[in-house]
């Protein structure tokens, strides 16, 4: 799906995908390594090559539908992706294939080629990355796991945690059930929810030691053209200072049917509302997220809306299908 893993010049650029796959099956066959040997790799050319930047619930959905379309054929997916959105395409793809197929997310933090395309890039991380994930992909269950830097994480709890390091994610390990959000795929939901998914707002507010009353103001504005989805991104464990306006904000974004959700700025650890200065949220129709990563929460939020915006309790749908 493109990435630095496939990128080549400087500054870095996109090498064509085909010239790119030809020269990946040539590396693959003249290195081969322990394990290979017993695979018959084929290679495929993603419908959105991109900067992961520029990548969204759209271009993960055609994939999701180019891969339920091969998986007539194979059950064993690697997919080379950037590293800057890597975690949100693991984590929507594993409520999209979690208990159906074996899938890892890969990437790089420099090109597998040379400036010229020609030959393996001198240190690079990508290649390891590359005979890591394949080494592993017959030894995962079913689901979706992120692999770099020798290590595997679970597509939904991948968390990218610095920059330009080679160990660049970490995993938000949380002692609780898991399960898709996801329970029946096919191809025509996957077409509808394209149509679907590219006018749904999410808008993701970071808090700020403020007075609830500015927070309340910020709401106000918001409310003049709500988002579908709002994510309130608070303290530690979840806490929100109350304010009798911030409570009206909140309620009146909720009566225009905005999903409102509580995150937490904090990276790792579970979500509650046992404190009494969050308790007033329970009170409201508000969702706790599970917290496994923003990426997942991400995952979690577009897809739930895609399945049940019309549904008036949509908040069970999330707490049923989210934590068990």
């Amino acid at each position: 799906m493109g990435g630095t893993f496939g990128s080549i010049g400087a500054p870095l650029y996109p090498m064509p995908a085909k010239a790119f796959l030809e020269k990946l099956q040539q590396l693959s066959i003249k290195y081969q390594f322990q394990g290979l040997e017993e695979y018959l790799l084929n290679f495929f050319e993603a419908p959105s090559i991109k900067d992961s930047s520029e990548l969204s619930a759209i271009d993960w959905l055609e994939v999701a539908q180019q891969i339920l379309e091969l998986s007539n054929q194979f059950q064993h997916f690697i997919i080379i992706h950037g590293t800057d959105t890597l975690h949100y395409a693991s984590a929507f793809l594993s409520h999209l294939f979690t208990d159906r197929l074996h899938i890892i997310v890969t990437g790089s933090q420099f090109p597998l080629l040379d400036s010229n395309g020609e030959h393996l890039h001198v240190n690079s991380d990508a290649w390891t990355n590359y005979q890591f994930s394949i080494a592993q992909i017959k030894n995962i269950s079913q689901g979706c796991y992120t692999a770099f830097a020798g290590k595997l994480h679970h597509a939904n709890q991948s968390i990218k945690t610095h920059t330009t390091e080679l160990e660049a994610f970490q995993s938000n390990s949380l002692p609780r059930a898991w399960q898709s959000v996801v329970q029946d795929l096919d191809f025509h939901q996957i077409k509808h929810w394209i149509l679907q998914v590219k006018d749904i707002r999410i808008t993701n507010l970071y808090c700020t030691p403020s007075p609830p009353d500015q927070l309340a103001i910020q709401l106000n504005v918001l409310s003049e053209n709500p988002p579908q989805i709002l994510i309130l991104q608070t303290f530690g464990s979840g806490n929100l200072a109350y304010s009798a306006s911030l409570k009206s904000a909140l309620q009146n974004l909720i009566a225009k049917n905005c999903w409102v959700i509580i995150s937490s700025q904090v990276l790792f650890g579970e979500l509650s509302n046992g404190y009494a200065v969050s308790s007033w949220l329970s009170e409201l129709g508000v969702i706790i997220e599970p917290h496994y990563s923003q990426a997942d929460l991400y995952a979690r939020s577009m897809l739930l809306y895609l399945q049940y915006a019309d549904q008036q309790d949509w908040q069970s749908y999330w707490r049923n299908k989210a934590i068990t």
